[in-house]
Formats: C-alpha cells, structure tokens, sequence
C-alpha cells in the first residue's frame, strides 16, 4: 500500500484530537477522503477517526460517507458481539472452575474512554496448559467451530461465523522466542480477581512488558501499526504513576528492550502528547505508518529471509523456500508437539502442514510463490 505522508499526518492529527478531546482540523486540500479512510482501516483505527471526521465543518462526499456509515455500523456490531462474546466465555469457563486470563486487545479496550473506539481481530486468552482439552466442549456448546485445535503448541482455534475467532492460549511466548523466559512463570504472579478467583489479572508490571513482547514481536517480524502506539498511549495514561519503574528498568535490558521501549514512548509523546518528532524516531513512524495494524507480507519475508540467512547460512530464495517448506525438527517440534516422542512423524507433518497452508492460507502461499519468483 502506497502511502503519501501528508494523508499520514492528517490521519495522525485526527486520532491526536480525539486523544485530547480537542476539535479536530478540517481536512487539508493535499488529502484524499478515500486514502484516509483506507488508510484508517488498514491501521483498524477507523472507528476512532471515524469519531473524528463526524465533527468537522467538512466531510466526506455523500457517496464516501455513506460507505463510512456502513463500515461504521459493522464494526460497531463486531465490537458489541466480541464484548457479549467475551462475557459469555469467561462465565462459562469460570463456572467450570477454569482459570482464565484475558489478553491482548480485550485489555487495551478498557483503557480508552470509549471501549468501542478500539478495535481488535479476536478475543486472547491464556489457560492453564492442562487444562486446554476441557475447553473443546466448553466452546463447543458455545456455537464455536472448532477451527484449529491440537495441531499448534502455542494456542486453538475457536471460530463463530461470521465475525468472532478465539485463540485459548497455552502459552504467552512460545519457547522459539528470545524472551519466551519472562513468561515462563507468569502463573507465578498471576492475581485471582477478588470478584471470581477463576478470572486472573496480570500484575500492571507483567501487562506493560506483555504490551512490548507483543508489540515488538509483531514490530520485528513485519510491522506493527498506530494502534500499538496509541495502546502505549493509554497504557501510560492509565498506570504511569503507579507502575513500578525500578522493575521494569531492571528487565527492559535482560529483554534487550531499552531502545525499544524509548521508541515506543517516544513516539506515543510525539504523535499523540505534547512531544516533538525527532530524527531518531522518524525510521520507526515511517516503518510503523507502512505497516498497517498487522504489518505487511513484504516485510515479513525480509525479516524471515534475514533470520534464515543468519542462523543457516541460508544465502538464497530457493534454499529459504525450501526450508520454508521443509523446516527444521526443532520449528516443527513446536508445531506439531507429537514429533518430540515419535520422530517417525516429521514427514507426515511437513505433508500435513504444506495441505493446510494450500487449503486454508492459499491468498499467503500465492504470495511466497510471487516473490520466490523473483531473482535472487
């Protein structure tokens, strides 16, 4: 997605008014309504500057609003769906004496002045690992499909169609990242919730360092977007004053996060407090602006064929796609836990795994063949 800069900043000072509570400008004459509102969507903050535009003197033509209105009214339903979605989960687990811990997006909501202004893919949640199986039923009964369940060492998942996906987590980080120790023991400083000892809360040290394992991880395997940085925002609107600084600065260097976690402040200061753009920080809002929510293929397969190049002196495309296709025991031991006592079954997995990526993630395999296609 191309972008153009003056449609960015516009975007940007947009989400800052609503940040401020302030009246927002009146749209430049250099920005297109279309490029803003996809721009809007592909960071999947466009409900919040939706929000935005609804207060100016001038908006969109009445084609394009109309459009807006519909987009608007969808993700309104989604938003409701997810919360009823995530209420009706957390009962069902907790009346069944399981512990949950919810995640991600469903915690960033609460912090913004309106929960609905922030949106999120699907609801996140961590469970006790041995526990896992006895939410098949439990969502099952619940209308879900079970969509990918035991085939993955990290998380399930859960699909209600046609707009709520679950992933019930066995694990924060998986054992393949470099920071996978911080997590390891999370159910060590879990805290029951005073109302349902079943229901588990992070303590606001492990929330704000989980906000940067997550981040960063999506940040260096292909982009993360301004929701992240608005996240930290409200992160630090939220628990600034009451966040144990001491401890964190004594983990941020064991993470290797001390510079990225001034990145994220500083950017969080710049677009959306009283902070200035610097040189050091205008690399990461160009990397994060061409990003979108998710970040993009393109990326991705830069920083995969990096990682490749770096732990097997994998040099060129065609040796990165075979290995792609056929990855190492370790990688697949991850994925397929049942290789770890049966050896005999890597290459029924690497068979297994390469059906599944042709039938259920056929728009992404299209794409690696595209740029396998290219020249070295």
């Amino acid at each position: 997605m191309e972008i153009n800069q003056h449609t960015s900043d516009y975007l940007i000072a947009l989400l800052k008014s609503m940040v401020q509570s302030e009246q927002p400008p009146e749209k430049p004459e250099t920005v297109d309504w279309k490029e803003l509102i996809n721009l809007a969507v592909y960071h999947q903050v466009d409900e919040m500057v939706y929000e935005a535009v609804k207060k100016l003197q001038q908006g969109p033509n009445e084609e394009l609003q109309q459009s807006w209105e519909k987009l608007h009214t969808n993700n309104q339903m989604v938003n409701l769906m997810q919360q009823a979605e995530a209420k009706m989960i957390i009962k069902q687990a907790t009346e069944g004496e399981l512990y949950i811990l919810p995640l991600k997006g469903a915690l960033m909501k609460a912090l913004y002045p309106n929960p609905l202004l922030r949106q999120m893919g699907d609801l996140d949640y961590l469970v006790d690992e041995k526990k896992i199986n006895d939410f098949i039923p439990l969502m099952k009964n619940l209308g879900y499909e079970a969509y990918d369940v035991g085939l993955e060492d990290s998380h399930d998942v859960y699909k209600k169609r046609p707009y709520v996906e679950v992933e019930i987590h066995r694990r924060l980080l998986p054992p393949t990242e470099e920071n996978h120790w911080h997590t390891d023991n999370i159910w060590e400083r879990l805290i029951p919730d005073e109302e349902n000892p079943y229901l588990l809360h992070m303590t606001l040290e492990d929330l704000y360092l989980f906000h940067l394992l997550h981040f960063e991880k999506h940040y260096s395997m292909g982009g993360s977007g301004i929701r992240s940085i608005l996240d930290q925002h409200y992160l630090m609107k939220a628990y600034r004053e009451q966040l144990d600084w001491d401890s964190i600065g004594e983990i941020l260097p064991k993470m290797n996060y001390v510079e990225f976690e001034k990145m994220c402040q500083g950017l969080a200061e710049c677009w959306f407090g009283e902070g200035e753009m610097t040189e050091e920080l205008r690399g990461p809002a160009e990397y994060i602006i061409n990003s979108g929510v998710f970040g993009n293929f393109e990326q991705y397969q830069q920083w995969s064929f990096e990682r490749y190049k770096n732990e097997q002196g994998i040099k060129t495309k065609k040796g990165y796609f075979f290995r792609r296709m056929f990855m190492e025991r370790e990688r697949m031991e991850y994925i397929y836990p049942s290789i770890k006592k049966h050896g005999w079954l890597l290459p029924f997995c690497w068979i297994h795994r390469l059906f599944k990526s042709v039938f259920c993630n056929w728009g992404r395999v299209k794409m690696e063949l595209k740029d396998f296609k290219k020249k070295d």
